[in-house]
């Protein structure tokens, strides 16, 4: 059993497609292209909705909210590179 969920986390999410990753200084006008559109617009809204819009209680561990901070962290890179994108 600790084999396959060995095997689950350790494969990677996406196949591998030989695509090297952008460079740095190419990255925000490719996420502002990418979420331009009508659909990118949506996905966004999604993520602000679920992302910024979720709260922990008291009871909350502290492993829970460095998940949540992350969550809005990786939202907050993205607004980001769209804002710098578009200038």
């Amino acid at each position: 059993m600790f084999n396959l969920i060995k095997s689950l986390f350790s494969a990677p999410l996406l196949p591998s497609a030989d695509i090297p990753p952008p460079a740095r200084e190419d990255a925000p006008r490719i996420f502002a292209r990418l979420f331009s559109g009508d659909d990118g617009q949506k996905v966004l809204s999604y993520l602000r909705m679920t992302v910024n819009a979720r709260v922990a209680g008291p009871e909350a561990e502290e492993s829970a909210l460095r998940y949540y901070d992350g969550q809005r962290g990786l939202l907050q890179t993205i607004n980001g590179l769209i804002e710098q994108g578009k200038n």
